[in-house]
């Protein structure tokens, strides 16, 4: 077997290896007929630039077209010409505090003035904070950096209301094969970690959505909190685009029902398996955990 060669890329502390050389689309699509595939072209799911995510998603799954809707369009920050990227603005731009003339203010518990069933496109990202109110007579610049910057939730559980919230709406308003760029991260808070990119994941399959795509954003440097006295998780230096789609002909993925039918094949005498492709040490129907030996019983002597 030829042994691949590992390319590195080397982004300033990160270090990303990949394990291909080049790939070759098994059902290439209209136009693409032997294309071939390499570290130079394709399009990968990690990136430094959120401009870059943004424009593979709308060419991979926005036929190309500018984006239709922002509901946390804030300060323009996705649309900013910057870089090799630019992200034509939405149509319509909405946030709970705007921060342009043009955009239309929402309430936090509000409803998105559109009717249902009427863009193509929504892009969304919440804060992702959770902090006590800042006092307005603090005299301490320096407190509460990341939520100056990014506002917040408090208590916790106004976080998850909020995301849940804005799935639904999001949902509402999309048009049949409509898709949400949802941007999200895991936080930290009161000395437990929250898994609010998976809760994302998990409300909106549930809503009916489709995991269409997701997306990882790297940061180069992070706002440290000065509150940390002993650190007792990783900073956190990543973001998450999800591209979910709402298409009732879609089916989402049951897991627990793979796991069901997995169980029901066990339960009719048939182990689960591995199919072993490039490896032939492991024969076509041996278990996972390799073949089987015979236990031997532990000697002892006497005394």
């Amino acid at each position: 077997m030829r042994r691949k060669k590992i390319k590195e890329e080397k982004v300033e502390q990160l270090t990303f290896a990949f394990d291909w050389d080049e790939l070759t689309v098994a059902q290439p699509s209209e136009g693409e007929q032997g294309k071939k595939w390499t570290n130079d072209n394709v399009v990968r799911n990690l990136s430094l630039d959120q401009r870059e995510i943004l424009h593979n998603i709308i060419e991979m799954h926005n036929n190309g077209e500018p984006f239709e809707c922002d509901i946390t369009a804030s300060e323009m920050q996705f649309y900013r010409p910057k870089g090799k990227f630019v992200i034509p603005e939405p149509k319509y731009l909405f946030d709970v505090y705007p921060q342009r003339d043009d955009i239309v203010k929402i309430e936090p518990d509000g409803r998105i003035p559109l009717e249902d069933n009427s863009v193509s496109s929504v892009v969304c990202d919440l804060p992702f904070v959770v902090s006590t109110p800042i006092k307005e007579s603090t005299d301490n610049d320096g407190a509460c950096l990341i939520f100056k910057r990014f506002h917040g939730y408090y208590p916790v559980y106004n976080l998850y209301w909020s995301y849940a919230h804005w799935l639904s709406e999001c949902y509402r308003i999309l048009k049949d094969d409509g898709i949400l760029i949802w941007k999200c991260q895991n936080t930290v808070s009161g000395g437990k970690f929250y898994a609010t990119e998976e809760f994302s994941w998990q409300e909106a399959e549930k809503l009916g959505f489709y995991t269409l795509d997701k997306f990882t954003l790297a940061a180069k440097a992070r706002l440290i909190s000065g509150k940390v006295k002993t650190q007792q998780h990783a900073r956190n230096y990543l973001s998450v685009f999800w591209v979910f789609k709402k298409n009732g002909r879609i089916k989402t993925i049951d897991y627990y029902g793979l796991i069901d039918k997995a169980e029901q094949k066990r339960a009719e005498g048939k182990s689960v398996q591995i199919v072993a492709r490039r490896d032939d040490r492991l024969r076509p129907n041996e278990p996972l955990n390799g073949p089987q030996t015979p236990e031997i019983e532990p000697q002892t002597t006497e005394e």
